[in-house]
């Protein structure tokens, strides 16, 4: 489990599995969310912390190699990390993307790359696939403040352009299934 200071945002997609992430903010997006709508979600919350800023932004989407689905059957996946610039001007600690395969290859590493130093401030984001622990299946949620970890090798893309890994995690070696 990984702990997420507050002030904090969840954005979840409608067809994730489980409502799980519980922030001083949740929110559930609507079926197909767009970039600008999730902008909008961000710089509006912003806007309406007493401290003007956030520490953490959770995305709890499916993924793919450097995209975001954003919810339901058709929707066209979330890949200009472009279309966040207008964050730019927020203050924003860490976006952490939870999501299959978002920074896997050459074209995950690239979006997330990008989306770290289009906003200003650090993205996480693995290259496996994620699962949801078997407890929470049942609607039991996270913790508040709380994400559970990343499944596989998980990356920190810093502002400046950099990349590192920020942890690997093996959960067949734990006993999940």
């Amino acid at each position: 489990m990984i702990t997420i200071d507050q002030p904090a945002l969840a954005l979840h997609s409608c067809d994730v599995p489980g409502y799980l992430y519980q922030m001083q903010t949740t929110y559930k997006m609507p079926p197909n969310a767009s970039a600008s709508d999730l902008v909008y979600w961000i710089s509006s919350t912003v806007n309406q912390s007493a401290e003007m800023r956030l520490a953490n932004v959770v995305i709890n989407t499916h993924g793919g190699p450097g995209a975001l689905y954003t919810g339901g059957g058709g929707a066209t996946p979330i890949t200009d990390a472009s279309a966040f610039a207008p964050l730019r001007n927020f203050d924003i600690g860490t976006l952490w993307i939870v999501g299959c395969l978002v920074a896997i290859g050459s074209n995950g590493f690239a979006f997330c790359s990008q989306l770290a130093t289009t906003i200003g401030c650090d993205v996480i984001a693995a290259n496996d696939y994620q699962f949801v622990e078997r407890r929470f299946l049942g609607g039991n949620p996270q913790p508040f403040g709380a994400i559970d970890d990343f499944e596989g090798a998980a990356y920190r893309f810093g502002p400046d352009g950099s990349n590192e890994v920020y942890s690997i995690h093996d959960p067949l070696a734990e006993g999940y299934n």
